[in-house]
């Protein structure tokens, strides 16, 4: 008789088709609990967020703070308008720049950060006056002491002393 040997092979489509099925399975279970630890950290996130904003509410609503926060908002403002009522200080400036550059000040207007000033500059013994015009001009703007800046001047009269009218800028 005769042998058939019968070689029967198994298919491995079914194999494969099960290991599939369960990786699928397995990495389905895997996101779903990442994405449960996710919304977990998500919702502990929003808690915290909408506690600090009623924090926050409460802390704008406290008129100590609306002042202090004003106060620093506008603290420039403030500082040059009591830097500008400071009139005497300018005033006691305006002699010191007398006796070191030996002029004077017939008068002078303070407004909108601007002093107008007539200066008269006398020849004598010392200097003639276009050199204590020209020392002053010079010097003064060098000056890191100096509460005023110096605009140009347009018109200058000139005799025997030399008078001009002058804008100083308040620094």
């Amino acid at each position: 008789m005769e042998e058939v040997n019968k070689v029967v092979k198994k298919s491995k489509w079914n194999t494969n088709s099960i290991v599939f099925l369960v990786v699928v399975v397995l990495s389905t279970i895997i996101m779903t609990l990442y994405n449960n630890s996710i919304q977990s950290d998500i919702q502990k996130i929003k808690t915290n967020i909408s506690w600090i904003e009623s924090s926050i509410k409460e802390v704008e609503n406290d008129k100590k703070l609306q002042i202090y926060s004003l106060l620093e908002l506008n603290s420039k403002v403030i500082k040059s308008y009591k830097s500008m009522n400071n009139i005497t200080m300018y005033i006691n400036h305006m002699n010191v720049i007398q006796a070191k550059y030996d002029l004077s000040f017939k008068w002078f207007k303070l407004s909108n950060w601007e002093l107008l000033t007539n200066i008269e500059i006398v020849s004598d013994d010392k200097a003639i006056a276009y050199q204590k015009t020209r020392d002053f001009l010079k010097n003064y703007r060098k000056d890191t002491k100096a509460l005023f800046d110096l605009q140009f001047v347009n018109n200058i009269e000139w005799m025997d002393n030399m008078k001009f009218k002058w804008y100083f800028k308040i620094k």
